[in-house]
């Protein structure tokens, strides 16, 4: 080993190895630097205190990456977690968020470096986009050079990858589909099939929705290759390709297995899988509409808009060049502009949009797929930079004056106006352009200088085009303080705050929230057992019970803390809420204030819960039902084994109201008629308040129809977002004060509706009886891991046993050693029989079809392998060895003067 170290170090220098990789280095930082240069512009740390987190990477992926940091670090099982949702499958959001092997380098930041570690992750996976396609054009095409750098950083600086740039879990598939596309060239032409394999494997594990998209333009680009690189005469050895075409595809997919299946059946049950297939045909856009994506400074297309296809001026100058080139086959054309012409109309038919979105209409984040087009076209173009000398400059400069054309017909023209500023730096950058590209007809330049000031341009386009982008973005859609995320004072405090109460509480099991909350899933961010979830991987049913309940959901894939009661606190086992600040009231009535400094304060519910209990047989019919969530909560106290009533209506009458009569339909329903609707309206409901008691409200409306909501408890005003149904915790409330509620609805706001108001007062004596019976019969956890949960109870009646975790057909039950047959309480709650007795109780944890799925991938595997040792077969190493994957390690050394010989 020392003798072969020694032999390397001998051999090895430095300067040598980076001119052999000057290359793929450019196409790695090239891309790389612009973007850290544009995030420096916009003052992202360490340039400036702020971070580039904005829409759901705030709220989701990075505190989902900080949960599995955490795992990573702490050797814990990824199958699930307690922090977020009152429990989750985290082996799903594992699979549709964090299975990025780049993910590991997390571990190399602190935790209040989280947003330190994405901006690198970000810049990393844009600079192996650029290396991986310079990667697949120099494998595809035998070139290597200036020409190729360019094109890579151009695919690495997409308008795509820029709009997106946020959205850290896709990019992964952006650097990958070159690494698949290149395996499949050598599947087609060189009979190696490994690293088509392994990269679409690795892939479909990464990101499986991404991977969709890849997958289904893999099938299209298919037959492009399979004629570039097989003669149709010779129709058997076609017909052996698309077999080892499929056959290596369906090996890829039974490697991932192990993360596809099980997620794909968590999948099932998501709001999601029930969009149906659309009955009749649209379009979206005119075609010419299209041709203004291509141009510089489109629009970021986030929330809604058109595709973002911009991928460099270069390539919409070449693109007719590429179909008048008498160097291009036809096949290739044909090919190609079926493919081109396919894509569009995906973009721009509603039922080809559905079939690209995996039988589903995307909610905002349009046009997920276009990335492929991105590569379609910059993969057809490249080969037209050999030949680029041998294009008349009358050619060029006519193609760059029909864009300057067409760019101000955009402004006329398109059903989105382009900005002033998009327009003069395109034509601007289209001048240049064409002088370029002429550049060797007005003085002698070598091929090499030729490409060298094309590749300068290229950069400087990028860099442009990105600082303006990203620019646009941040005044969009806002990137944040690094201040109060996860570094800051007041975060080191709640830290602190969760470290002195895990070493002083003696239970083993136990929630928390906190007030006000730094994103949906502070949970995962902080790492606490808490409520707030908000996950694409959320299962429907639990999400409508939670709203049922009265917390706020978007009734889709969320439930926060937020429209909490006293009632449900104890029920589900929060017991602490972490305030912080002093903006938001914690009625300090019923809870203990265990905690306060500058930062925060810590209040104890000293009610609160186990994580489960006994319940009677009525139990298992109780449904939470929308409409009135605080009936809700009283017949599951009930039903639990409590007294019938914990909350108790409250009078209400109405008001002095304001350009508006109101109805009284039923006890709670309100009907209005608003006088004059060019003015706003204001609803007045006075609430009756004989004896000091805590109180809540519950405002059920639809959505957006009320501007502003309020209560005035004498003259004192609290606010809440009456923009949807909403619970307020009045706290506790002195005998005989004026309660006023205020709805507030504006011009916008229909002439006639409705909504329903609700007014209950805690019954003190009744809940704390029923809290106590309620509890006696509670599991006491003994022990718990990451999977698993174990504890002990006494019960004097036979019942249901209640677990206030969400239902999971993966959770195993065992009652005294024997397997138990577990099901759901309102298709929310996991539950099972109970005997009355003593009980050890074990839950533990496994993935649906994890098992399955682990055996596929593992005869997966073992079929490979068999394959790749088969004598004379595809697993020789002339023609199928794994080294091919390090080819980039064994080039031999390019002349200066062949570089660039193109």
């Amino acid at each position: 080993m020392s003798s072969w170290f020694s032999t390397w170090r001998a051999g090895f220098s430095l300067k040598k190895t980076l001119k052999k990789r000057r290359f793929i280095l450019l196409s790695f930082f090239i891309p790389f630097f612009i973007l850290l240069l544009a995030y420096a512009s916009r003052g992202i740390f360490p340039f400036g205190n702020r971070n580039l987190l904005t829409i759901d990477l705030f709220h989701q992926y990075a505190p989902f990456i900080a949960e599995l940091k955490e795992k990573l670090a702490g050797a814990e099982s990824i199958f699930y977690s307690w922090s977020g949702g009152l429990g989750t499958n985290f082996y799903a959001l594992f699979a549709y968020y964090l299975a990025s092997p780049l993910n590991l380098l997390t571990i190399l930041f602190p935790a209040s470096g989280l947003t330190e570690a994405i901006l690198f992750l970000t810049l990393v996976k844009v600079g192996l986009s650029g290396a991986c396609f310079y990667l697949f054009l120099r494998g595809t095409y035998g070139r290597e050079g200036h020409y190729a750098v360019a094109f890579a950083s151009m695919y690495a600086l997409s308008a795509y990858v820029l709009s997106y740039s946020w959205n850290i879990m896709w990019l992964d598939g952006i650097y990958l589909l070159p690494l698949i596309m290149l395996g499949l060239v050598q599947l087609l032409r060189d009979d190696r099939y490994m690293l088509y394999t392994i990269s679409l494997a690795l892939m479909i594990a990464s990101n499986y929705y991404i991977a969709f998209f890849v997958c289904l333009f893999t099938v299209l680009y298919f037959p492009v290759l399979l004629l570039r690189y097989q003669s149709v005469r010779r129709f058997p050895a076609m017909i052996m390709k698309i077999v080892q075409f499929g056959f290596f595809s369906l090996m890829g997919g039974g490697l991932a297995s192990v993360m596809l299946l099980p997620t794909y059946m968590s999948l099932k049950l998501t709001s999601a899988a029930g969009d149906k297939f659309p009955t009749s045909i649209t379009h979206y856009f005119d075609l010419f509409d299209y041709l203004g994506q291509h141009l510089m400074l489109p629009a970021p297309t986030i929330r809604d808009g058109m595709p973002n296809m911009y991928a460099g001026l270069l390539a919409i100058i070449l693109v007719p060049l590429f179909f008048l080139s008498k160097r291009i086959c036809l096949r290739e054309k044909f090919g190609h502009i079926i493919l081109i012409l396919v894509m569009i109309l995906s973009f721009n038919i509603n039922v080809l949009n559905f079939i690209w979105h995996g039988m589903h209409f995307p909610n905002q984040l349009p046009y997920r797929n276009s990335f492929v087009y991105v590569f379609l076209i910059l993969a057809m173009l490249y080969p037209l930079t050999g030949w680029i000398r041998e294009i008349k400059g009358r050619a060029i400069g006519a193609v760059c004056l029909g864009l300057m054309l067409i760019t101000l017909l955009n402004q006329k023209l398109n059903e989105t106006e382009p900005s002033v500023q998009s327009i003069y730096i395109t034509i601007l950058f289209l001048a240049i352009y064409a002088a370029v590209l002429t550049l060797d007809r007005v003085r002698r330049l070598s091929r090499r200088d030729m490409a060298r000031a094309v590749l300068l341009l290229v950069t400087a386009e990028l860099l442009v085009n990105t600082l303006l982008m990203v620019h646009e973005i941040d005044s969009n859609e806002h990137y944040s303080s690094r201040e109060g995320y996860a570094s800051g004072v007041q975060v080191e405090a709640i830290r602190d705050a969760i470290d002195k109460i895990e070493k002083e509480e003696n239970d083993l099991f136990w929630r928390m929230e906190i007030l006000q909350p730094k994103t949906t899933n502070d949970p995962y961010l902080y790492g606490f057992k808490g409520l707030s979830l908000f996950a694409s991987t959320a299962a429907e049913q639990p999400v409508k019970m939670f709203q049922n309940l009265g917390f706020h959901s978007n009734g889709i894939n969320s439930y926060k803390y937020e429209g909490s009661t006293l009632v449900l606190d104890s029920l589900l086992g929060v017991r602490y809420l972490v305030r912080r600040g002093s903006t938001v009231a914690v009625d300090e009535q019923m809870r203990q204030l265990v905690e306060q400094n500058d930062q925060l304060s810590v209040y104890k519910n000293s009610y609160a819960l186990p994580v489960g209990y006994l319940g009677t047989e009525a139990l298992e019919s109780w449904k939470s039902a929308p409409g009135n969530p605080l009936d809700a909560q009283n017949r599951l106290v009930e039903a639990l084994g409590g007294l019938p009533e914990v909350m108790m209506p409250v009078d209400q009458q109405q008001a002095v109201h304001e350009n508006m009569t109101l109805d009284l339909s039923g006890t709670n329903t309100y009907r209005y008629t608003r006088s004059d609707t060019g003015q706003k309206s204001t609803a007045r409901i006075q609430v009756i308040n004989p004896v000091a008691q805590n109180l809540y409200i519950y405002l059920k409306v639809t959505a957006n129809h009320p501007q502003e909501g309020y209560v005035l408890i004498d003259g004192e005003r609290i606010s809440f977002n009456a923009r949807r149904s909403t619970m307020v915790d009045l706290g506790y409330v002195q005998a005989d004060a004026n309660i006023e509620f205020n709805l507030i609805f504006d011009t916008s706001a229909p002439k006639d509706s409705q909504f329903e108001f609700y007014s209950y007062a805690l019954d003190v004596q009744a809940f704390e009886q029923s809290m106590e019976l309620i509890s006696r019969q509670g599991l006491t956890v003994t022990d718990i891991s990451s999977r698993k949960l174990e504890g002990t109870v006494t019960t004097d009646r036979d019942g249901v046993f209640l677990m206030t975790i969400p239902y999971d057909t993966g959770w195993q039950v065992r009652v005294d050693g024997k397997k138990t047959e577990s099901y759901a309480i309102d298709d929310g709650f996991l539950a099972f029989r109970l005997d009355a007795g003593n009980h050890e109780i074990t839950l533990k944890y496994t993935p649906p079809w994890f098992t399955v799925s682990l055996l596929i991938s593992l005869g997966s595997v073992i079929l490979l392998l068999i394959i790749y040792r088969l004598p004379g077969g595809p697993g020789s190493k002339r023609r199928f060895g794994l080294p091919v994957i390090f080819r980039e390690w064994q080039i031999v050394e390019t002349k200066d003067e062949e570089i660039d010989n193109i």
